[in-house]
C-alpha cells in the first residue's frame, strides 16, 4: 500500500495528474459502452424485417397460383369433361337457331368443357349480325348452354342482279351492311321490308357503308307501318336505283293492292309519302271501270310538291 502511494506521489511530483487520467478514461468507457450495446443488442433481439415477410408471402402465393393453374389445365384432358351437347334458347326476332350459330356450336363438340372453347364460342356468337346478345354457360359435365337474343330489324337490303335473282341479303348494323344467311332471313317471314339494290350500288354500300340517300330510303320504308297481323301493309317490293351525280336516285315501290307502282324522284317526307299512297288508293277505289288486263300496272311519280299519274 505504501508502494502504491509512493508511485502516485512520484507521478504527481513529475506533473502527471493521475486523477484526471482516471476520470477521462472512465468517461470514455462509459460514453462508448452504451453505443456499442445498442447496436449489438438491436441485431440480436428485433423481429425479421417486413420486406422479408412480404417476399415470403409472395412466393407462397405464386406457388399456390401455379398449382391451381396446373390443376385447372389438367382437367381439360379428362374425357369426362368433353363437350357432347350444346343446348340453345332463342328469343327476339325469331326463335330458331341461326344457321351460322349452329355451325359454330358444332365446332366445340368434342372439345373440353374446361378449355377456352365456351368463351370463344360466346365471342363468335356475339359477333354474328343477327345476334343482339349471346350468353354461354358451362353445365357439368359435358353440356354447354347457349342463350341468344335475336335482333328485330325493320328492313333488309338485297343485292339483286339484272336477271332479277337475289345475290345476297344484308342487314344494317351500326351504319354498315352485314350479310346474313338466306335461311335466317326467311325466319323473319313478312315482318320486314326488303330494299333491292343493284350489284354496283351494293358494292358501294359494302365498301363505304350506308350513305345519306340510303338512309332516306330506309326511313321511308320503315315508316309505312304494319297491320294488326304484324305484316307491312300495301307495299310489295321496294327498289332503289342510284343516280350518279344526284343526292337521291329513284325509289320504286310496288303497290300490288292498288295495281300501281310509285316512283319517288326526290327526297320527300314520311307524311308526303302517306298522302301520296292515300291518293292512289282513293283513285283506285273510285275508278271501278278500270280494266287491269288491258291497262296493266299504273305508274305514279312522286315529287316534293306533286304527285303525277303516268297512265
Amino acid at each position: 500500500m505504501r508502494r502504491r502511494w509512493n508511485a502516485m506521489d512520484s507521478a504527481y511530483s513529475h506533473g502527471f495528474d493521475y486523477d484526471a487520467y482516471r476520470s477521462s478514461h472512465r468517461t470514455s468507457q462509459t460514453d462508448e459502452y452504451p453505443f456499442e450495446l445498442v447496436v449489438d443488442g438491436g441485431q440480436d433481439t428485433t423481429r425479421p424485417p417486413v420486406r422479408s415477410r412480404l417476399q415470403r408471402n409472395l412466393v407462397i402465393l405464386v406457388i399456390l397460383g401455379t398449382v391451381l393453374a396446373l390443376g385447372w389445365y389438367s382437367l381439360r384432358f379428362i374425357p369426362l369433361f368433353d363437350i357432347e351437347r350444346v343446348s340453345f334458347t332463342v328469343t327476339g326476332g325469331f326463335v330458331s337457331v341461326p344457321v351460322k350459330a349452329g355451325e359454330l356450336a358444332n365446332e366445340v363438340v368434342g372439345t373440353s368443357l374446361m378449355s377456352g372453347s365456351p368463351a370463344a364460342l360466346e365471342r363468335a356468337l356475339a359477333a354474328l349480325p343477327l345476334v343482339q346478345e349471346a350468353q354461354v354457360r358451362r353445365s357439368l359435365f359435358s353440356t354447354v348452354a347457349v342463350h341468344l337474343h335475336i335482333v328485330s330489324p325493320s328492313v333488309f337490303i338485297a343485292i339483286v342482279t339484272p336477271e332479277d335473282t337475289v345475290d345476297s341479303i344484308h342487314m344494317v348494323r351500326e351504319g354498315d351492311l352485314r350479310e346474313i344467311d338466306f335461311q335466317d332471313f326467311k325466319m323473319f317471314g313478312n315482318n320486314t321490308f326488303v330494299i333491292e339494290v343493284s350489284p354496283q350500288y351494293g358494292s358501294h354500300l359494302l365498301k363505304y357503308g350506308i350513305d345519306q340517300a340510303m338512309r332516306n330510303v330506309v326511313s321511308l320504308a320503315t315508316d309505312m307501318g304494319m297491320d294488326e297481323d304484324g305484316r307491312y301493309r300495301i307495299v310489295g317490293r321496294i327498289r332503289y336505283e342510284e343516280s350518279l351525280g344526284k343526292a337521291f336516285g329513284n325509289m320504286v315501290m310496288d303497290l300490288p293492292a292498288y295495281n300501281s307502282k310509285l316512283y319517288i324522284r326526290e327526297p320527300v317526307s314520311e307524311s308526303r309519302l302517306h298522302d301520296a299512297v292515300r291518293l292512289i288508293r282513293l283513285e283506285h277505289e273510285l275508278d271501278t271501270t278500270r280494266n287491269i288486263a288491258l291497262i296493266g300496272q299504273l305508274r305514279y311519280d312522286l315529287y316534293a310538291q306533286s304527285l303525277v299519274s303516268r297512265q
